[in-house]
């Protein structure tokens, strides 16, 4: 059930302001402090074709916490294009120990760092780092930003344990990750210079997660782009190579029908690994439904998870699962989205099991759906809030109100039944 004690009935929208046409905010990521704060990350669209990496920080009640930014937002600008455009998007936030945030994701810049008459763009992996009061840190790359030459952006960011920080994406011939050291100087040590290229061209990278050996596993689908794309898994090893002991080549993929597609994965303490994405059984019924599939640290696929290895969760809509969480009583969480007649839109949960059973004591036979305004809802991440607290983000649209960060909280057990009450 939503929690009514989070902003209005469970449910905050967050407008980041701008001109004409109306702007568009969404939020792609989310992450919980300990004090029960939450900062959700993404982009703002201010005027277009102008595109800014954007964030905001949440007290717990879903108020905006103004000790941060101000206001409680923050929006940071690359350089301009020659055109005056400017185009930046925060895939990924981290929270660092000492409370520090890390924005990962990835900018248009001009090659030369200014605006020049006939200049050229690059795509680059984009890191920012600021403080706990929504400041740049200086002592983070230049002036709290990093910049990597990649031909891509980044889609996914990890901190790992010892204080460095991971960006993952792609170019047109390559899977790439960096690592960066936490000065934000790349790490020598890892792939060439701080960058490791893996030569597969036809995957499409959409997550990634940390091993606690150090291994990094990267998420999405494979061969893409294609009409008849599978689940996927490449894993590195700690120093960026690829790790051929992984399916015998560092590749892992399953094929249960038609048309499989990872957006997110997630590693079990056993070392087996959850990947959650869409399944359809005919390219008519994409993107079909929420769908789990997990593989065994070898990279074979389980076959004693749900059905020979699948699980799916169906609302009766089209839908897509855009992150799966583990919650501490080994259940799996999974959030998306699902598509209605309209066009319209609703934040889906759904709950599984530990064997990949749908969890039918949740919400309504396993899911729930979450309808903000009578628009299009689109969740696109999850994290745990509480002890029963489970919080999502994404965005939020209707034909009276522009696209705008949106966050629900839910209380994440079954209700107890009331016995008996008294008013004095």
């Amino acid at each position: 059930m939503l929690d009514p004690s989070f902003g209005k009935g469970g449910l905050v929208i967050t407008d980041f302001g701008g001109g004409m046409p109306p702007p568009y905010d969404v939020a792609t990521s989310l992450v919980v402090l300990p004090d029960g704060r939450a900062v959700a990350a993404g982009y703002t669209n201010p005027n277009l074709p102008h595109t800014n990496m954007a964030v905001a920080r949440y007290i717990f009640s879903g108020e905006l916490d103004t000790t941060f930014g101000g206001d409680g937002m923050v929006v940071i600008a690359f350089p301009p294009l020659p055109t005056g455009d400017s185009h930046a998007v925060a895939e990924a936030v981290l929270l660092q120990p000492d409370g520090r945030l890390v924005l990962v994701g990835g900018a248009v810049i001009p090659t030369t760092g200014t605006v020049v008459p006939f200049g050229i763009a690059q795509s680059v992996f984009a890191l920012v780092r600021l403080n706990a009061d929504g400041s740049f840190d200086e002592t983070f790359g230049t002036g709290g930003v990093v910049t990597t030459p990649t031909d891509g952006g980044a889609v996914a960011g990890l901190l790992q344990p010892d204080g460095r920080i991971v960006a993952v994406g792609q170019s047109a011939s390559f899977v790439v990750a960096a690592r960066y050291n936490a000065d934000g100087s790349l790490d020598p040590s890892f792939g060439t210079g701080g960058v490791a290229s893996v030569p597969i061209s036809d995957f499409g990278v959409e997550a990634a997660a940390l091993q606690p050996d150090g291994k990094l596993v990267i998420a999405g689908a494979h061969p893409w782009p294609s009409a008849l794309p599978d689940f996927a898994l490449i894993r590195l090893l700690p120093g960026g190579g690829l790790d051929l002991s992984f399916d015998g080549d560092g590749l892992a993929t399953a094929d249960f029908g038609v048309i499989e597609y990872g957006r997110s994965v997630t590693v079990l303490a056993d070392g087996r690994l959850v990947v959650a994405g869409s399944w359809a059984a005919s390219a008519a019924d994409w993107p079909g439904d929420f769908a789990l599939t997990r593989f065994m640290p070898d990279g074979s696929v389980d076959t004693t998870f749900g059905n020979a290895g699948l699980s799916t969760a169906d609302s009766g809509d089209p839908d897509q699962a855009e992150q799966v969480i583990q919650l501490p009583n080994g259940k799996l969480q999974v959030a998306g989205w699902t598509d209605v007649s309209g066009p319209k839109s609703d934040f889906l949960l759904a709950r599984f099991l530990p064997d990949g059973l749908l969890d039918t004591s949740f919400g309504t036979g396993g899911l729930l759906r979450t309808d903000f305004n009578g628009g299009q809802d689109q969740c696109t991440a999850v994290a745990l809030a509480g002890p029963d607290l489970v919080l999502a983000a994404g965005s939020s649209f209707s034909t009276f109100e522009p696209t705008d960060f949106a966050l629900a909280r839910y209380i994440a057990s079954t209700p107890v039944e009331l016995l008996a009450f008294e008013v004095e």
